[in-house]
């Protein structure tokens, strides 16, 4: 494993869906390791966003992803095996490899958040999730890499929104995926619930796509500000 994070992680496919998003000052390496450090593991909330903020943080400055993409990512569009996470949207794959520092290495990041969401499909009282979370050891940079360990999911974990949108209490919103004209969110809910993956065969709002994406650039920009203002 090398011992620094790569940006702009190299894909196996020079096609992207969409370009770099524009209009956007990019952090600094330096301050989106900074942002990856502080971010909490465990503890109710804490853990669960953070582990979110991380593999959003992961998928957007590591990996080089645009948020468009990003938006329509499922659980199962990652894979992690072996020390590297491989990533499909619908223009390529992009790969990204383990580093030594366990806050750093992008794999691992990706690994613990797709294993929050699975146990939220295992265990659908949300009670159990939070109690696991609250419960765990926090991260360090020499915690055991995730990242080579089985990260096998669900079949039924595979189809939900990698990153769903969360509410005020940092719980997944719960949504039904419907035709266009009768689609809307339902009331948020406190239970532990994945949002179910886009649709990728044209039935999928682009309206609804694009403020997710849109939330999602907005909460990386808030990350990277929180930081430098600690």
């Amino acid at each position: 494993m090398t011992s620094q994070v790569a940006f702009g992680a190299r894909r196996e496919a020079t096609r992207i869906f969409g370009d770099r998003d524009a209009g956007v000052n990019e952090p600094t390496s330096t301050q989106v390791e900074a942002a990856l450090r502080v971010l909490p593991s465990h503890g109710w909330t804490a853990g669960w966003t953070g582990r979110r903020d991380r593999a959003l943080l992961t998928l957007s400055k590591l990996a080089g992803l645009p948020f468009g993409n990003i938006a329509e990512l499922t659980a199962g569009d990652v894979t992690v095996a072996e020390g590297v996470a491989t990533i499909s949207t619908p223009g390529g794959r992009t790969k990204l490899h383990a580093v030594d520092d366990d806050l750093l290495c992008g794999p691992c990041a990706l690994a613990r958040w797709v294993h929050a969401l699975d146990l939220t499909i295992v265990y659908p009282d949300g009670r159990v999730i939070a109690a696991l979370i609250a419960r765990a050891m926090p991260v360090t940079a020499e915690s055991p890499h995730l990242c080579q360990s089985n990260n096998k999911i669900t079949e039924v974990t595979a189809q939900v929104t990698l990153l769903p949108p969360i509410d005020q209490w940092g719980h997944p919103i719960r949504q039904v995926v419907k035709p266009i004209e009768s689609r809307k969110l339902t009331r948020p809910s406190r239970t532990v619930v994945p949002l179910q993956g886009p649709r990728r065969n044209g039935s999928a709002d682009s309206y609804e796509l694009a403020d997710r994406a849109q939330a999602l650039e907005r909460r990386v920009v808030q990350l990277i500000e929180d930081t430098q203002m600690r």
